[in-house]
């Protein structure tokens, strides 16, 4: 359990608090990228459960690799995901199956790990988000100096964890790692992932604070299933969570969760979630930095 207690004087204060808080994270995420880049594996896969940093971790390791030298080739999971059909609607609700393995073309992914391994052209698909298709493929070709990541909450599943069994590899994790209380008040890592889930999903998607209450279910569920029992695979594990991050979603979700209505059945979870940020104190989004974490949740200034 993390423990936070802090007071302010005026607004100067605050500013600082983020500013020394963002210091001391992108020193840690030195370290951990400076791990990823010194194994000296070819191939990484990096996971993590949803809003959980990825995206930063990713940057990260990139930048520093091509400082190296080294070329980098990404390949996002995500864009193996079958054309979207009545296959990946699950019955219970008619959710759409974005989570478990049967999501993805796994057969394609199979095939562009072996090529990846027999050092031929390796093809990956385009996915697009929007008409939820295929549009086409990307190619690709390794050489000795090339480092191929393959990033998505799916990349500690055992089925693809198998599909790189013989390869000099890494796992990469990234997490909200402890539950926390800040000034008394707790929040689990669950809140607080679930919290930056509802402000992301509002900001980058237009979605409402129920609709992903109502996906948040079954994301928990594939992460208590096929991440959270294997991400001890993974050598390097990093913590994304920011001591002031509580503060600056306040000025966010309360205003999201007033949306959900009386008779909605996630009313009385946003309430409880609600109540939580009304006890906490107050720090504009303005004093955090445009390189840090927190723009994959809030977007750039």
């Amino acid at each position: 359990m993390k423990n936070i207690n802090v007071s302010f004087r005026d607004e100067n204060e605050k500013k600082k608090f983020v500013l020394e808080c963002e210091e001391k994270f992108h020193k840690y995420l030195k370290e951990v990228s400076k791990k990823a880049v010194g194994s000296g594996a070819d191939i990484l896969l990096l996971s993590g459960p949803t809003c959980s940093g990825k995206t930063t971790l990713a940057n990260k390791i990139i930048n520093d690799f091509k400082k190296k030298g080294s070329r980098v080739i990404v390949v996002s999971i995500d864009d193996f995901f079958n054309d979207r059909n009545d296959s990946r609607v699950v019955e219970e609700g008619k959710r759409i199956d974005y989570d478990s393995i049967n999501a993805l073309d796994f057969e394609q992914l199979k095939k562009t790990v072996c090529d990846l391994k027999e050092k031929r052209e390796f093809s990956v698909p385009r996915y697009d988000f929007l008409t939820q298709k295929r549009a086409g493929f990307d190619h690709y070709k390794a050489d000795d100096n090339t480092v191929v990541i393959f990033e998505g909450i799916q990349a500690v599943y055992p089925e693809i964890i198998a599909l790189f069994a013989d390869c000099d590899y890494v796992g990469i994790f990234s997490n909200v790692n402890e539950d926390v209380t800040v000034n008394g008040t707790y929040f689990s890592r669950d809140d607080i992932r679930l919290s930056r889930r509802i402000v992301r999903d509002k900001k980058f998607r237009g979605a409402t604070a129920d609709f992903s209450m109502y996906l948040w279910e079954t994301v928990r569920e594939n992460e208590d299933k096929n991440i959270y029992p294997n991400k001890n695979i993974c050598k390097i594990q990093m913590d994304s969570f920011l001591e002031y991050e509580l503060f600056v979603l306040k000025n966010y979700i309360i205003e999201i969760l007033d949306e959900v209505e009386q008779d909605n059945v996630y009313y009385g979870q946003a309430i409880s979630l609600r109540k939580k940020f009304e006890d906490l104190l107050s720090i504009s989004y303005d004093y955090v930095p445009n390189n840090s974490l927190y723009t994959e949740f809030l977007g750039k200034k």
